[in-house]
Formats: structure tokens, sequence, C-alpha cells
């Protein structure tokens, strides 16, 4: 998987894919690739499927695989900068053995709480398939790199329900990267959902109705109590 992700990065700088679309520097991208061809769209560029701003859909085949949908979600449709939510939703089917890795990627977050991660799938019809969803995290706010390892799941057999945990708290902009790699081992069709989001962390005043029902509780206790005291 490491090395897979390395090849990944280098393939797209090499090709100076990231950032073209109309000139603008890009803040959101999805890429797939199949160990030969890299198909890599950013937000609103060619490709794109979705004209939502943070919402990114290709459909699409490439080598073995026929992408039915591809899609990538994250702010300002689901978070915010300091609070990321991100999900990647995958329907892919294969007519032979082979391998898939999604890189959806977003770009100017600020610290936040821990999060959480959650990947879920199945095996609709096919061969067996497994799933590896891993995030990572770059200090350096640029897109699609897969520079600090956040939370791996590990390569896990589908179908598959499980979630992790982490944290990445930088004092400055940083990128994520949300990685999901399939690995077919015949003619498959599945369905992925790999998620990130934060732990929320109580607002101020959230704290202050939790105190109030501690105290409401403890008055409750006092007026019960053997001693008659209230």
């Amino acid at each position: 998987m490491k090395r897979g992700s390395k090849n990944f990065v280098a393939i797209v700088l090499s090709l100076g894919i990231v950032g073209v679309a109309h000139g603008i520097p890009a803040t959101t991208s999805l890429s797939i690739f199949d160990g030969v061809t890299l198909i890599t769209i950013t937000d609103n560029s060619p490709g794109d499927l979705n004209p939502a701003i943070g919402e990114l859909t290709l459909s699409t085949n490439v080598g073995v695989w026929s992408l039915s949908i591809s899609t990538g979600v994250t702010k300002p449709v689901l978070g915010a900068a300091k609070t990321p939510i991100m999900d990647l939703v995958i329907q892919a089917s294969s007519t032979n053995a082979g391998t898939l890795q999604y890189v959806f990627s977003d770009t100017g977050f600020t610290p936040f709480s821990p999060f959480t991660t959650t990947v879920s799938g199945h095996v609709i019809s096919g061969a067996p398939t497994t799933v590896n969803y891993s995030v990572y995290g770059d200090a350096s706010d640029t897109l699609a790199a897969l520079t600090t390892p956040l939370t791996s799941t590990g390569t896990i057999p589908l179908p598959v329900l499980t979630s992790n945990s982490g944290s990445f708290s930088l004092s400055s902009l940083y990128s994520l990267s949300q990685v999901v790699q399939l690995n077919a081992s015949g003619a498959s069709s599945v369905s992925v959902d790999a998620s990130l989001s934060v732990i929320p962390e109580p607002s101020g005043t959230a704290l202050t109705f939790l105190g109030l029902a501690f105290l409401v509780v403890g008055l409750a206790h006092r007026k019960r109590s053997p001693d008659g005291v209230s």
C-alpha cells in the first residue's frame, strides 16, 4: 500500500495534472489509478459531472474497471475548514482480476478535534474483493500529498463495516486525503463508502446545559436523602 501510494503521487506530480484546470490552483481533486492509467479531475474541471463546489463525480472506464459511481464530497457541501467531513462513494465493476486506487483530496483545513474514519462495503456480485482505507495529512497543504499517515484499516475482505480514530493538529493550513484501494481476485462488482468526520467538542452552551443537568440531579438526590436535608 505504501509503495503504491508513493508511485501514485509520483505519477500525479510528473504529469502535472493537479491544478491545471482553467489555470486556477486546484483545492479539491479525485484521482483513480489502476496501476497503468491515471485519471484525475479537479472540482468543476472537465470530467466532473457535479456542478456543486465541494462535490466531485466521475463516471468512466479504466483498464478492466467500469466506474458507474465515483463521488467525493467535502466542504462546503459537508463540513468546514475546522470541522472536516469527507465522504467517498464508490460503485465499480471489473471484468477480470485487478486493483483500483482512489485518492480524494482537499486543502485548506485548520486545526481540529480528533476524528473518526469509517469504511463500509460489500461485493454485489462476483469474485472476492479486498479494500484498504487510509487517511493522510500534509502540513504543506498540498493537494493529494500522502505525507503523514493518520489512520488505516489495513487490507480486509468485503463485506466490511469498521471504524478507526485519529488526530492531526497543526498550527497552519494542511490538506487531507482519503485513499481507498480495491483488489478484485476476478470479475467483480462492488460498493464501498469511506468517510471521515470530526468528533465534535462540546460547545460552551452544551457544557452549561450539562452542568445544569448535574445540578438538578444533585438537588433531587438531596431532597430524597434519608436525613431529610433539602
